[in-house]
């Protein structure tokens, strides 16, 4: 794809959707991805208004322009994507997640189960999983939601404990490389029963580094790795911050440490100036976690999946 056109489609995703919060660069390669198969439409004079990526069974991407919609672009773009991953001799489409992920799914303002610590941005609605639903997709994720968490750091009033801190005779530091064993470990414990660990996420070596954008914080007790969580500063947008991946060894939970964790991590994001703090892709019960801190969801998404019928021999 010429950069001209992954351009295009980056600043179409980011004016139909504002409130996702996504680092340029992972936006960029995921767009210019050479397995992509993208399909465009556009109006008399050459500007994109309606657009699909499709990676493999997954569809990556799904936009029309708010003034273009109800003409049935939306539909064609659907048809297109699904037959494409038929060719393909793929059984089922999924919404969202393949390779790697512009959004986690379908933004919406539907909830698929309870949940607390909602404050959902207004730009959110649910016309976009709608237009899925009754076209034959569900929500693969069951009684289980997926959002985004954000807060205003000036409202965070956890300041009890900084980075540093021995707190039940737990120390919070900065981890150093010389940790990275003992985080990948922590990180393999604490996902053992998910169908991924996190421990992907904290192998690169510039998470270990003084003075980076991203670090890694670790709980240390008597002398082991018992918690890991990754905290970083304005690479998904300026003035904003954000906390993930985080990881308690399995026998060291309901200690209070991912809490502290993030409340610490967040207290640091406000001591260096930012004015935001975001998570993204989270799902049921961590609302609860986050929501300790400040969070408030903002974003749910519709994790919608299609079997597709007939014989396409693979």
């Amino acid at each position: 794809m010429m950069q001209k056109q992954t351009d295009e489609i980056l600043e179409m995703f980011r004016r139909n959707f504002p409130y996702v919060s996504r680092e340029e660069q992972t936006l960029m390669d995921i767009i210019h991805h050479e397995g992509n198969v993208v399909f465009r439409r556009c109006e008399p004079k050459g500007r994109l208004i309606g657009c699909a990526i499709v990676n493999r069974n997954t569809i990556l991407l799904l936009v029309v322009d708010r003034e273009y919609r109800g003409q049935g672009i939306g539909d064609g773009l659907l048809k297109a994507c699904e037959e494409a991953i038929g060719r393909e001799g793929y059984k089922k489409v999924v919404l969202g997640v393949g390779f790697d992920y512009l959004m986690p799914g379908v933004p919406t303002s539907k909830r698929y189960a309870p949940s607390v610590h909602e404050h959902l941005d207004p730009r959110v609605d649910t016309v976009a999983s709608d237009f899925f639903e009754r076209r034959g997709y569900q929500h693969a994720w069951g009684a289980c939601n997926c959002f985004d968490m954000k807060m205003l750091l000036e409202v965070f009033c956890q300041n009890d404990h900084q980075i540093g801190d021995t707190i039940g005779g737990i120390l919070y530091r900065w981890a150093t490389i010389d940790d990275m064993e003992g985080i990948l470990r922590c990180a393999d414990d604490a996902c053992q029963y998910q169908d991924e660990s996190f421990s992907r996420y904290y192998r690169c070596a510039d998470l270990y580094i003084s003075g980076q954008q991203e670090r890694v914080l670790v709980a240390v007790k008597d002398g082991q790795i018992v918690g890991n969580l990754i905290v970083s500063a304005e690479t998904e947008a300026k003035e904003t911050g954000t906390v993930g991946c985080t990881c308690v060894a399995t026998n060291e939970t309901h200690q209070g440490i991912a809490t502290r964790m993030v409340m610490i991590g967040t207290r640091y994001l406000k001591d260096i100036g930012l004015k935001k703090a975001s998570l993204s892709y989270t799902y049921s019960g961590l609302d609860i976690l986050y929501g300790a801190s400040g969070y408030e969801i903002t974003t749910y998404y519709f994790m919608g999946e299609k079997p597709l019928t007939g014989d396409r021999p693979r």
